[in-house]
């Protein structure tokens, strides 16, 4: 089977259920999930933390299934649900408590790992822009949207973390 179908070159390409422009909010939310997935494998090349590598796969995995459920573009079949949402909760206040106060904005920049993770939480920030844009037009999972809000809070927390524990 060869990659390329040609089927995109005018611009077109398949959302599960329909063809749609490349334009198509769909696809521009699920192409910026894909980007943040992209960075946190990136980062993982550079974080030892058997239990982060654990969190940042199963993250990888729950970007991966809200991909496909932005994708089948039906309100009735939701992936994303209030048990994820907390997990993050639980991992950032588990993050949190290991860190100093924050007492002034910071940078992430003492690590690689934490610089990784940091370009991985702004492009969340930028999916979750995107995905209220797509929200204004038909309703979307609202723990969906909870979770990138929160993941975005996860990865700030990771990135603190992983600059001030060198882990």
């Amino acid at each position: 089977m060869k990659i390329y179908t040609k089927r995109g070159d005018q611009g077109q390409t398949d959302l599960m259920t329909k063809r749609v422009s490349k334009a198509d909010l769909h696809i521009s939310v699920n192409g910026v999930i894909d980007e943040a997935m992209a960075f946190i494998l990136m980062s993982k090349h550079y974080i030892m933390n058997p239990d982060i590598l654990s969190d940042l796969d199963q993250i990888h995995d729950h970007l991966f299934s809200i991909c496909h459920e932005i994708a089948l573009n039906d309100q009735t079949k939701h992936i994303s649900n209030f048990p994820q949402v907390t997990w993050l909760e639980s991992r950032i206040d588990y993050f949190d408590s290991l860190l100093a106060p924050l007492t002034k904005f910071i940078k992430l920049d003492q690590t690689k790992a934490a610089s990784m993770i940091n370009i991985a939480r702004v492009t969340v920030r930028r999916a979750e822009r995107e995905m209220v844009l797509l929200n204004d037009q038909q309703e979307l999972n609202i723990f969906t949207l909870s979770y990138l809000n929160r993941l975005s809070d996860y990865l700030f927390t990771l990135g603190r973390f992983l600059d001030e524990v060198k882990s």
